[in-house]
């Protein structure tokens, strides 16, 4: 049995709540709802359901992005840089680490300035041809070049599970001794591309995003770049590095039952979350606090509780379960949004409070098991092992297990 153990180190991140990890913790208990109007693209088209989305405020976005036309490279810099500050990482340290990016659609902006124009022109010109040339992948190399990391890289695009399993392969890197430091995490800024996506979709939702209300009609897209410093337990003891928490295991797996919807019954969403459980060698009742995948979509939330409900009909746990779906303060970062909500998971930890599962307006909770608690805003609790969920498009699920160092 493999001994080794993973730490986080690091956390940098920037979303519609801030450009850092201090504002994160402030918004969330704040109870902050941090919606914005769409600027970066046109909305005002009857089609669309919606023309909010919690996005990175535009004159910000702007300028860290500048001549950028994937917008993602910059975003991921920015709190990559902010991500190696925290865990206090070296050029030697960064020259010897591993990359995992993860991202849904990567470089869909530039993808979709390429298509309009090509529409408008029909001509193939060099700097056209430039634009297409961006990729997920490229991303990840650019990063690579402006860090001088050398080690193993890798991108990974399962739709929105897809930073939640870069942070699982960083796990899977430092266990069995390739590596002992990984930036693991995610970027998504969503593109016109994915907005109008789901909106075809009829997922978006009409009003605010309500995850687990009874009046849920529908997601809301976020903006998200989120990187974990990852290390070898040893080697960062050895360095008198912070602990924020250890990534004790994750488990991932493709239900293969529908293209978008997940398996109303929640027997996938009770499967995930076992096997990262015993590949953590813990049961429910020793969970404090789950971070569901909640997207406020009508199925999707009532799935998710009844696999949770499998669960603890597996055990004995008597004290409270909390759970909260921060997409309701995040909205769906996509790609971005395993890294999101572990970072705001480990967040939680550290400060001893269970993020919100915030409603505006008046929206009634669903109806959830009688030791399973949704707070509709943050209240101070101690959370020592949490679950966070990520159940993406194709059918692909990730669940990680976190606890407190």
């Amino acid at each position: 049995m493999n001994k080794k153990r993973v730490v986080v180190t690091g956390i940098g991140m920037l979303s519609s709540l801030g450009k850092n990890k201090e504002d994160h913790i402030n918004a969330l208990t704040d109870n902050e709802l941090c919606t914005r109007n769409i600027e970066r693209f046109d909305v005002n088209h009857k089609f669309y359901r919606n023309d909010t989305a919690f996005c990175i405020d535009q004159e910000y976005l702007s300028e860290i992005s500048k001549d950028d036309k994937t917008i993602q490279f910059s975003c991921a810099v920015h709190s990559i840089n902010e991500a190696v500050e925290d865990a206090g990482l070296t050029k030697e340290d960064l020259k010897n680490a591993a990359l995992v990016v993860g991202s849904s659609i990567g470089s869909g902006h530039s993808f979709t300035e390429y298509y309009k124009e090509f529409i408008e022109t029909r001509e193939l010109t060099h700097d056209l041809l430039s634009l297409s040339s961006h990729s997920v992948q490229t991303i990840t190399g650019d990063i690579c070049k402006y860090f001088g990391i050398r080690g193993q890289s890798s991108t990974i695009s399962t739709a929105c599970s897809a930073s939640a399993n870069s942070i699982g392969r960083g796990l899977d890197l430092i266990k069995t001794g390739k590596y002992k430091t990984v930036i693991a995490g995610g970027v998504d800024i969503f593109s016109e591309l994915a907005f109008s996506g789901f909106n075809c979709l009829h997922a978006l939702s009409k009003t605010y995003c309500t995850p687990f209300s009874k009046t849920r009609d529908g997601l809301m897209l976020g903006d998200g770049s989120v990187f974990l410093i990852l290390e070898d337990y040893d080697h960062a003891v050895e360095n008198n590095k912070e602990i924020y928490a250890e990534v004790l295991s994750y488990y991932f797996m493709n239900e293969a039952h529908h293209p978008t919807a997940l398996k109303a019954d929640g027997s996938t969403v009770y499967n995930c979350m076992d096997g990262a459980l015993q590949r953590g060698g813990i049961t429910i009742n020793e969970v404090d606090y789950i971070n569901a995948h909640g997207t406020a979509t009508p199925t999707n939330d009532g799935s998710e509780l009844l696999g949770i409900g499998r669960l603890l009909d597996q055990g004995d746990k008597k004290d409270t379960l909390f759970i909260s779906s921060t997409k309701s303060q995040t909205g769906h970062c996509l790609g971005a949004a395993g890294a999101m909500e572990a970072a705001l998971t480990i967040l939680a930890m550290n400060n001893s409070f269970v993020p919100p599962n915030l409603l505006p307006d008046d929206h009634i909770i669903i109806d959830t098991p009688e030791n399973v608690v949704i707070p509709r805003k943050a209240i101070k609790e101690k959370i020592n092992t949490a679950i966070s969920n990520s159940f993406a498009f194709g059918g692909c699920m990730t669940s990680l297990i976190l606890k407190k160092n």
